[in-house]
């Protein structure tokens, strides 16, 4: 087992769930003393889902439902909990930052000066289409005195903090925890994707200086560049593995069922690493099979994935992160494909390298996803619990900051599985970019829940409307 150098990770169950174009994942991991293992892992078929955004709700937590009875019934344990991920859609990143006066007697930092230093960075105003997703504390100032990353218990008389926040489509973000809900589950954390994936998948030296994380979904390849420990760019090309599907079948005139056959069967996505073997192929219009060849597979197959490529190496280059020594690094149900890592390499001209989980069970680069999204929600700090708790108003977290005793089943005799790599958090807003962050959204909540202050006219529509909740 790997020992974690983060000692604030959080002991208990942690439940990741992956909703893609193609398929949902759900990851059950146990994290114990600043271990995590992995007791249940699902794969199913997902619907509703088109370009990683939910378009059916009804279909898409139907969907759900299966993955998490198939984890529930692998790890022994009532899934009620889960952290989803969210897609980088539309993300905009704002640095922000508030300071409060410590009002107690004794002046010791308290939960609710952490909870109040918080609100007052809310305070800007957003268009009504942009929710806040997370907020992320990044540095404590106390009197003067930086770089505290916890405050509470310290003596000081004004409380300073710079985070940075993250906003996102309310329609998606409304989508998505409605279809969690449907599906008879509690959203413990929305988790954006990039942001889980490099603490994850990359190594601290990686992450320090500076490396790319490709995540080959069904429906989209999201990418990820990070350097000095802060996600520095971020951006969602929509193509992905399916696209290559629907290319074989319609250069081979066949169904998609079966050209999804011949690319797991024979597909290569690195032309010269083709062989010459023939295969025959069902065609629409023909009696007879028509044969093919594992070049001509190879050919129809790399020149999708080269597209995708190619554009990404485009943003990076523009953006000079296509250098960084790290390299890229490849995740994801598209990059099981042979021959995937070597046309990366011939595209990139980079150190490109393949990564594979190592839990027993799950050396598949398409499960990197999901179980990022349960290591992240296990390694979140007492000091992002309540300053979540403060951007979205949750009642129980308020009155209990850091009570971590979680509504979840104890497990019945669960198979061990080696745990993923530690994680550091650290991100700074200086050098985001994003293909998206065209204007800086000044950043607040519309939610009334998420207002530091409600005014009597509010509280009292907020009366009225529970009355008929």
């Amino acid at each position: 087992m790997i020992e974690r150098n983060d000692v604030m990770a959080r002991d208990g169950f942690f439940t990741g769930l992956d909703i893609g174009t193609s398929s949902i994942k759900v990851l059950v991991a146990e994290h114990v003393n600043g271990e995590m293992n992995v007791i249940g892992v699902s794969n199913a078929k997902s619907a509703g889902v088109k370009d990683g955004i939910i378009v059916d709700i009804e279909a898409a937590s139907n969907a759900i439902k299966t993955a998490i009875s198939q984890a529930e019934e692998k790890a022994g344990i009532s899934i009620n909990l889960v952290n989803v991920g969210l897609p980088a859609n539309l993300l905009q990143i704002e640095a922000t930052q508030g300071m409060i006066p410590v009002t107690s007697d004794s002046k010791e930092i308290t939960d609710a000066d952490v909870e109040n230093v918080v609100k007052s960075a809310l305070t800007k105003s957003m268009t009504p289409d942009r929710e806040v997703i997370t907020f992320i504390p990044e540095e404590f100032t106390v009197d003067g005195f930086q770089g505290i990353r916890d405050p509470r218990g310290m003596m000081g008389i004004r409380l300073e903090m710079r985070g940075l926040l993250y906003t996102g489509p309310r329609t998606i973000l409304h989508n998505l925890r409605k279809t969690v809900e449907r599906a008879g589950l509690q959203v413990e954390n929305i988790i954006i994707s990039p942001l889980a994936m490099i603490k994850t998948v990359l190594n601290e030296g990686e992450r320090e200086f500076g490396a790319t994380v490709i995540d080959m979904g069904g429906g989209q390849t999201t990418v990820a560049s990070v350097r000095s420990q802060e996600l520095q760019f971020t951006n969602i090309y929509q193509e992905g593995g399916d696209y290559v599907t629907k290319d074989i079948s319609k250069v081979l005139k066949t169904s998609q069922k079966l050209a999804e056959g011949l690319k797991f069967n024979y597909g290569e996505a690195y032309v010269p690493s083709a062989g010459n073997e023939v295969f025959h192929v069902e065609v629409i219009g023909e009696v007879e099979p028509v044969e093919v060849t594992e070049k001509y597979l190879a050919e129809i197959i790399s020149a999708r994935i080269k597209h995708i490529f190619e554009q990404i190496k485009q943003d990076l280059e523009r953006r000079h992160l296509l250098d960084l020594p790290g390299g890229i690094v490849i995740i994801g149900g598209g990059a099981i494909l042979p021959g995937v890592e070597e046309l990366a390499q011939e595209v990139f001209g980079v150190n490109v390298k393949l990564f594979v989980p190592n839990q027993i069970g799950i050396r598949n680069p398409a499960f990197a996803h999901v179980i990022s999204l349960s290591e992240y929600a296990g390694n979140l700090t007492d000091v992002d619990i309540i300053a979540q708790a403060a951007v979205h108003g949750d009642e129980v977290l308020r009155q209990q900051p850091i009570q971590f005793d979680r509504p979840v089943q104890p497990q019945v005799q669960p198979q061990p599985a080696a745990p993923a790599q530690p994680v550091v958090p650290a991100y700074n807003a200086e050098k985001i970019e994003s293909p998206v962050d065209a204007q800086e959204i000044p950043v607040a909540s519309n939610d009334s829940k998420q207002e530091p202050k409600t005014t009597f006219t509010d509280r009292m529509k907020n009366l009225i409307g529970n009355m008929f909740d």
